[in-house]
């Protein structure tokens, strides 16, 4: 059975837009926070390993670029399972067990890949080699990978924690860890890098060594407290963990792999962008990356927002309440982009105090140059930032409804065929250089949020729970 969205459904009043507003702040806001300290503990990691060496700087950024992308996928896939957590809890349909049943099956999703991706951390300097790199800046970027690999498991169970929190309300507990990690990730790594308490000094792998055995840490803090909590007590989560559940772990498979690779296109557009923006100038690649961080900041809250309505209007769905489902698919984007648009406003008006916090010195006429790039990209980024939160809201309204091949495929299109074309065809044919590639940015994530919203508003049907899992 289905129950149709797209019709007949009256419009909510400002009272319940605004219920429905906090609800999705109540969530959103502690699971952005959480994604900043994830930021902070990379910010920590720089500003230390660059106090050791440009080399053991130059090593750690190299390696943390390899081990980006399968970390994304990874995060990616241990989302898969939060839609069927949220559509059991709405459905009041055998939800212990089935939300168990998610819960179990999407560990053992990330863990069995993480067998074969840390298996190939643990040979990435042969590749480096092969493709050209120095032989000792291949071999100390494989060691930092080896000793940081083991983050890719306890980042990704740490996500499906967090989501399985979030999903019944209580996101702060995960919240409080996370911050709390970032000075003990702070201390772990100083004393390993530099060789305090009698320690050696260990450069790039004491810092891979340290953020493995925070995030360790971290998780085992959050699982304690899961198994110890009345409210979650219940579930018996981590029971008969060895249990496997084969159709559960196919759905989650195939729900998680094109929200995993949707992921990893948009990084890897990114990161090809940083590499053309490279072929311009060195100057322009720092005002790029100036830009791109303040962005990237902002950015947090529409993706935790996204997140959150994710859960709700999952829920929603559970319990064929077509009204909730569109009250908090068109709420989160009124959010999403209304804070988003705020902060491009911000960001165009004060561009050149924003970018001159990330320059100390900006007398020399290389900084100067650096600051005028900046400021020229965040113009842009401005008007990137409205459609970036437009398209962050609406794929995960879509996740949520257990839609996400389709914008995977969207996100291919976008992101390759329109983002990677208009990138380099305005910065180099057409000669508008950065800013070309910015514009290219707008063009890709501007149609791909036109595309999902579009999708979205045109939605006919919710499955109901039933449906979902042929029960």
């Amino acid at each position: 059975m289905t129950i149709g969205i797209a019709a007949n459904i009256p419009t909510s009043g400002l009272r319940s837009f605004l219920r429905e507003a906090r609800a999705i702040a109540a969530v959103g806001l502690p699971l952005a926070l959480g994604q900043w300290a994830g930021v902070a503990m990379l910010t920590t990691d720089t500003i230390m390993l660059g106090r050791v060496s440009p080399e053991v700087l130059a090593a750690a950024a190299l390696g943390f670029s390899i081990v980006m992308l399968p970390l994304m996928f990874l995060i990616g896939l241990a989302q898969g399972a939060t839609p069927l957590m949220a559509h059991a809890l709405g459905a009041r349909v055998r939800y212990l067990r089935d939300v168990r049943r998610s819960f179990r099956q999407v560990l053992w999703a990330t863990g069995i890949v993480c067998v074969p991706v840390i298996a190939a951390c643990w040979q990435v300097g042969a590749l480096l080699r092969l493709i050209g790199h120095e032989p000792a800046l291949a071999d100390a970027t494989q060691d930092y990978v080896r000793a940081v690999s083991p983050t890719l498991l306890t980042s990704a169970w740490f996500v499906v924690l967090r989501n399985f929190m979030a999903t019944f309300d209580r996101p702060r507990a995960a919240l409080v860890i996370a911050l709390l990690q970032v000075p003990v990730n702070g201390l772990f790594i100083y004393v390993l890098i530099f060789g305090h308490l009698g320690l050696p000094a260990l450069g790039a792998v004491g810092a891979g060594i340290g953020s493995s055995l925070s995030g360790l840490l971290a998780l085992v803090i959050l699982g304690v407290f899961l198994a110890r909590d009345r409210q979650f007590r219940r579930f018996h989560l981590f029971g008969r963990f060895w249990r496997a559940d084969w159709p559960r772990l196919g759905h989650i498979f195939r729900l998680g792999t094109p929200i995993g690779l949707t992921i990893t296109f948009e990084v890897m557009l990114f990161s090809a962008a940083a590499q053309m923006m490279g072929l311009i100038s060195p100057l322009a690649l720092a005002g790029h990356q100036i830009a791109i961080q303040i962005a990237s900041t902002t950015f947090m809250v529409a993706l935790g927002l996204g997140q959150a309505a994710s859960i709700r209007i999952g829920v929603a769905a559970g319990a064929r309440d077509a009204v909730a489902v569109r009250r908090t698919g068109w709420t989160a984007l009124v959010l999403g982009c209304g804070f988003m648009g705020a902060m491009a406003v911000v960001m165009v008006i004060w561009r050149s105090a924003i970018a001159g916090l990330f320059l100390p010195d900006q007398r020399g006429p290389e900084a100067m140059e650096v600051l005028a790039f900046a400021c020229d990209f965040l113009v842009l980024a401005g008007l990137f930032q409205v459609v970036d939160a437009a398209q962050v809201v609406a794929v995960n309204l879509l996740r949520g409804l257990q839609d996400a091949r389709v914008p995977m495929i969207y996100a291919i299109g976008c992101y390759w065929v329109i983002g990677m074309t208009a990138s380099w065809a305005l910065a180099f044919p057409l000669g508008l250089g950065g800013q070309g590639i910015w514009w290219g940015f707008v063009a890709a994530i501007g149609t791909f949020a036109a595309l999902l919203v579009r999708r979205f508003a045109r939605r006919e049907h919710v499955p109901s729970y039933r449906a979902l899992f042929a029960l």
